[in-house]
């Protein structure tokens, strides 16, 4: 095999799929790349047996090849070169890249032996804009749990009809749900959860306005959009009744502005306790008080005016999680709904009526 090819638009494309590989991998071929040419195209792909992402570009080719490259290293000797052509070609078990002044030798793995998961063919699909699918998930994907025994809870739940696609994510001490309208599609309803690792990447990488197919088949979800195809094992597990959770309403409901309400988390946090993140939020008639303090005896006290409330509550929560929900609201008020001392607090977004935050409240 000897091929010329871009810098600059090899990096592009391999930026796609290197997010999976992982340089410590127990089996040796994950820290690879498959680069396979047919048909004037080239296609990257890389995995780590649950998730696996494609990318392809055209190129001129003068024979079919497939092989595999260490991913990370390449990705790092590409990216250094600027923009500039380079020469690939392949001798025994080595790929030798050259330019005008640099050459590096690397060392490629059989091609047979890369995992590539089974060909995901179905009926059951839909189109939806990448900008909104990106959208639905950076509103939810931060509630996501990580590693937990509960396996079920490190993804997202994909709630599909032919109307709307709900997307929720808990972790058990909070709720992050979103609702996006689709035109009448011909899809039955269903629902998935997707793993943690496949959002983040499909977050990294959806950009334009172009839309992304989403395709459901068995146990897999595939999305592709541009030049990427991303396929994902599904969690295989029955996620939480949500609605139970959020409250159906709240008898005190208060107004912030998100330029006030969010530096103010942001100031109190930095003396909350380290390990359990716990701030006070005290309710009392046109005030609300948000305060914290930590084992070394330091306290914070940040001061918000409200509209007239006539109650007076006092409740725990972690600050951390009260930052995500306000970070992901991007209208200029946030409301914040309560009941009592004992019960979560609903929090959203007043230009956003399909998005709603939960969050658990925690003993000081």
């Amino acid at each position: 095999m000897k091929i010329i090819i871009n810098s600059e638009e090899f990096v592009s494309h391999l930026n796609n799929v290197v997010g999976v590989v992982d340089r410590k991998q127990t089996m040796p071929i994950l820290g690879h790349v498959l680069m396979s040419g047919q048909a004037g195209e080239i296609s990257l792909t890389a995995t780590d047996l649950e998730v696996q992402i494609t990318s392809k570009f055209k190129s001129n080719i003068p024979d079919d090849f497939s092989i595999t490259l260490p991913g990370r290293k390449l990705f790092d000797i590409l990216r250094s070169l600027g923009n500039t052509e380079v020469e690939m070609s392949t001798r025994d078990d080595t790929v030798v890249l050259k330019t005008e002044k640099s050459k590096f030798s690397l060392q490629q793995l059989p091609a047979n032996e890369f995992p590539l998961f089974d060909s995901a063919q179905g009926d059951q699909s839909f189109n939806i804009a990448q900008a909104e699918l990106a959208e639905v998930f950076n509103k939810t994907q931060f509630a996501m749990a990580q590693q937990d025994v509960r396996f079920y809870l490190n993804g997202l739940l994909l709630e599909i009809s032919p109307e709307s696609l709900n997307v929720v994510g808990t972790d058990g001490h909070r709720l992050a749900k979103t609702s996006k309208a689709l035109e009448k599609k011909s899809i039955n309803k269903q629902s998935c959860i997707v793993p943690r690792k496949a959002i983040q990447e499909l977050t990294r990488s959806l950009s334009d306005q172009k839309e992304c197919k989403i395709l459901l088949v068995d146990n897999q979800a595939s999305f592709s959009y541009s030049s990427v195809t991303l396929t994902t094992k599904l969690i295989d597990g029955t996620f939480p009744d949500y609605n139970r959770v959020i409250p159906s309403e709240t008898r005190t409901n208060i107004l912030l502005d998100t330029k006030l309400l969010k530096p103010a988390l942001q100031r109190v946090s930095i003396l909350a306790n380290e390990k359990f993140r716990g701030v006070r939020i005290d309710i009392i008639n046109n005030k609300i008080t948000i305060s914290s303090e930590n084992p070394e005896q330091e306290q914070a006290v940040e001061e918000l005016d409200i509209d007239e409330t006539g109650v007076k509550i006092s409740i725990g929560f972690n600050v951390s999680y009260l930052i995500d929900a306000v970070n992901a609201c991007s209208g200029e008020l946030v409301s914040m709904g309560v009941n009592d001392d004992s019960t979560s607090a609903l929090i959203t977004d007043p230009s956003d009526p399909n998005t709603k935050y939960v969050v658990m409240p925690m003993r000081l």
